[in-house]
């Protein structure tokens, strides 16, 4: 379920508004709960790719000095996350998109991501996500919005954005999937949970998508 699909469910349900007011919140109570979660970790170094906002958010709130950013192929969004990191001040160090995972690893840097979608068992997020998780601890903030039940596909790109090169088939992917189970943390609007823990953010966006007994209905 998209963030579309999310606000096509609170309008049937009457709950738009409670969605609307939770969205005003979001940014800020999402930046807030992940940099809080790096302060009890006392991270000072991490590692990112592509270009997440609530990374970018997190990240200025926080204590961490230092970023490895990767160039995030072939768009190059990382190379932009890395200038304004840089514009902003911190210490920031880009890597080609192979290097990631090792270079982490070897600097003792904690993976940091945003989420292009999150379902029951795995998180979507830009292609390099799974293999920087196989090496480091790695956190996801996603937020709750990101949530999604049911089947999804990840499409092939245009082969031409990689390169032209007849006679070869080219893999142009922008996503990969990560188990949840590979990662360390999922951090939405509030509280932060263990992988295992993800049926309580489906919970909590049920509960969003609904008016409590409580209140009347509203029509969409």
């Amino acid at each position: 379920m998209s963030v579309l699909e999310h606000l096509k469910k609170a309008a049937c349900s009457g709950s738009l508004g409670k969605l609307r007011n939770f969205y005003k919140r979001s940014k800020e109570e999402l930046a807030k709960t992940c940099s809080d979660l790096l302060s009890d970790m006392g991270v000072e170094r991490i590692a990112t790719l592509s270009r997440s906002s609530s990374v970018i958010n997190c990240l200025r709130r926080s204590d961490v000095s230092e970023v490895v950013v990767s160039e995030s192929r072939p768009g190059l969004e990382g190379i932009e996350t890395a200038k304004m990191l840089r514009d902003e001040g911190f210490s920031v160090t880009l890597v080609i998109d192979a290097l990631l995972p090792w270079y982490a690893r070897k600097h003792g840097a904690v993976g940091l991501v945003g989420a292009d979608m999150v379902t029951r068992s795995y998180l979507i997020n830009k292609a390099g996500t799974y293999p920087l998780a196989k090496s480091v601890s790695v956190i996801a903030v996603p937020g709750i919005l990101k949530l999604h039940e049911g089947e999804y596909t990840i499409e092939k790109r245009d082969p031409r954005e990689v390169v032209d090169l007849k006679g070869v088939e080219i893999a142009n992917i922008y996503f990969d999937e990560t188990p949840l189970d590979d990662l360390k943390s999922i951090v939405f609007e509030g509280f932060s949970i263990a992988p295992r823990e993800i049926d309580k953010a489906f919970e909590m966006l049920e509960s969003l998508l609904r008016l409590s007994s409580d209140q009347p209905h509203q029509a969409p």
